[in-house]
């Protein structure tokens, strides 16, 4: 679930061009879903990463390929994703997490808006989406959502590093992502 960080590995704590580079990685993900862009989608996730949604049955989507696959596929009437209100914290167990709130129009004017909760990885290339689920808030929608301490992660607590605040600390950073799947989506 939400707080496994098997397989995580050491790294420094994040800084100021940490944090531009994930809000600008944050807004690229929107950019290259909308415009359909397939293999700009190796710029902003993972070769393993995860992409889930809970509206109605749910959806995941497993691995960079099926990915691509998806954003190749996307429908004309798919709402333009737009994200703001962006935090990005490193939990006490070094897993570095962001969540935004997205608004996205529809063609008719009328527009969709909810949160996207993320796990972000650095890697050689950058830092890129290991995980990410989005959850509608407005309109109410039928949504199979995750269960409410899978919220919980996406809390900041007290002491949780964002910027460096210039002290020795580290932090880890998950390799493996948690999964919500088993849990509703499928």
């Amino acid at each position: 679930m939400a707080g496994d960080v098997r397989g995580a590995a050491l790294m420094p704590p994040l800084g100021a061009q940490d944090l531009v580079e994930i809000h600008e990685l944050l807004a690229r993900f929107g950019h290259v879903f909308d415009n359909g862009d397939a293999d700009g989608m190796g710029e902003v996730l993972t070769e393993d990463g995860v992409v889930e949604g809970v509206i109605g049955a749910g959806y995941t989507i497993s691995g960079l390929p099926a990915a691509k696959e998806s954003t190749r596929r996307r429908r004309p009437d798919t709402p333009e994703h737009n994200t703001v209100g962006t935090i990005v914290f490193v939990d006490a167990q070094g897993v570095v997490r962001a969540r935004s709130r997205y608004l996205a129009p529809f063609v008719d004017g009328s527009v969709h808006a909810g949160d996207f909760f993320d796990i972000l990885r650095r890697t050689p290339e950058g830092w890129r989406i290991s995980y990410r689920i989005s959850v509608p808030r407005r309109p109410a929608l039928p949504i199979n959502p995750p269960p409410p301490e899978f919220f919980d992660a996406w809390r900041p607590r007290a002491g949780d590093l964002g910027v460096s605040r210039g002290d020795a600390a580290t932090v880890q950073l998950v390799d493996n992502a948690p999964r919500t799947t088993g849990t509703r989506c499928g």
